[in-house]
């Protein structure tokens, strides 16, 4: 073999090198939490975990921030509104019917609520917890 082509073999293997080691760095530092100006941030190597797991910069979920009236805005096509009061109750309005179903609500983590008696999570992120995502539907809603 010719020295240029020796010297090509070498370069494409040390590429190959660096970018193995470069796969391999990433999955180990990317669940790091970085610290900025009193605001903490978690970054996820994982696109999926980012989908069904939004990060939240509030504290824990309270019953404050449960409790109202919430709204649809993004299906509208089926007119959702679900009512959490502070006795634990839920009702919900859907299709034009008033109270299409009803029960009861708890926190179940640092971000979710559970709807009794269908077993449905919620995860309630956002500044100040102002949206939620029915998790089983994908149903958006915004706090009023």
């Amino acid at each position: 073999m010719k020295r240029k082509q020796i010297r090509t073999i070498l370069v494409v293997v040390g590429f190959c090198i660096v970018v193995l080691i470069g796969i391999r760095y990433i999955p180990h530092h990317a669940n790091r939490t970085h610290t900025s100006s009193h605001i903490t941030q978690t970054t996820s190597a994982s696109a999926s975990t980012v989908k069904t797991k939004r990060p939240s910069l509030n504290s824990p979920v309270t019953d404050h921030d449960v409790v109202g009236v919430w709204i649809n805005h993004h299906n509208k096509d089926i007119h959702q509104q679900i009512t959490f009061t502070a006795d634990y109750r839920w009702t919900e309005n859907q299709h034009n019917v008033t109270n299409i179903y009803s029960g009861t609500w708890k926190i179940i983590g640092q971000d979710e609520i559970q709807l009794a008696p269908y077993g449905e999570k919620i995860q309630l992120y956002g500044r100040h917890y102002k949206q939620m995502n029915v998790l089983n539907y994908n149903h958006i809603l915004n706090k009023q």
